[in-house]
């Protein structure tokens, strides 16, 4: 796909596969979708998870990935249910119970299925430094500070992800450990200055 000059012309040169296997198919519908989605053009996305939904209804990728627009487009609801349905057809898909619980972290809700999800998620996938970061925002959530600076320095150590970075920084900045915070910050902010949660958390603390 990157030799493309631009994503138009990648979905086009997608749409000239043909005759593939199901697992094939998905394969292809997933790729389209990461394009509209690195191009936010999340109606485009929506219409395209309609087109195919008849023909992906049983699988939990397909399931996880509407929930994920869902979620974009501010239907909590409808994430909340097809994150459920990716999980019954799929009692191993970690990301999808790190997704659940993580969600409800980042609202503050039901913070004991958040957690009871993500040491599920945990435990499928123990060193995937998402998930770890999930646990380390739902121990903030839920008041226990130490244990969750211990799981997102575990997370940051592993991957300098933005997310990863506003979130250290706001537990360090709760921890009275400003400097470290701040240091963290410039440091991501280095290199992602439009990361959208990253800018947020910054401007908070500010």
């Amino acid at each position: 796909i990157a030799k493309y000059e631009d994503n138009e012309q990648a979905i086009e040169s997608l749409d000239q596969y043909n005759n593939l296997t199901p697992r094939a198919k998905l394969q292809l519908f997933r790729a389209k979708l990461s394009i509209l989605y690195s191009d936010n053009k999340d109606n485009e996305a929506y219409e395209l998870i309609k087109k195919e939904e008849k023909n992906f209804q049983d699988s939990p990728e397909f399931k996880y990935d509407y929930a994920m627009l869902a979620e974009k487009m501010g239907n909590a609801v409808l994430m909340e249910q097809l994150l459920r349905e990716a999980i019954k057809i799929k009692p191993d898909y970690a990301v999808a119970y790190n997704a659940l619980g993580y969600s409800f972290a980042d609202r503050n809700i039901k913070l004991d299925e958040a957690k009871i999800n993500i040491e599920i998620a945990l435990s499928l996938e123990p060193e995937n430094h998402y998930i770890i970061d999930s646990m380390g925002w739902v121990q903030y959530r839920l008041g226990n500070i130490d244990a969750a600076l211990d799981f997102l320095r575990k997370a940051y150590a592993i991957k300098k992800d933005p997310e990863i970075s506003a979130h250290l920084g706001e537990v360090l900045w709760e921890a009275n450990k400003i400097d470290e915070a701040k240091q963290i910050w410039k440091e991501s902010l280095q290199q992602y200055p439009d990361n959208k949660i990253l800018l947020r958390t910054v401007k908070k603390y500010r």
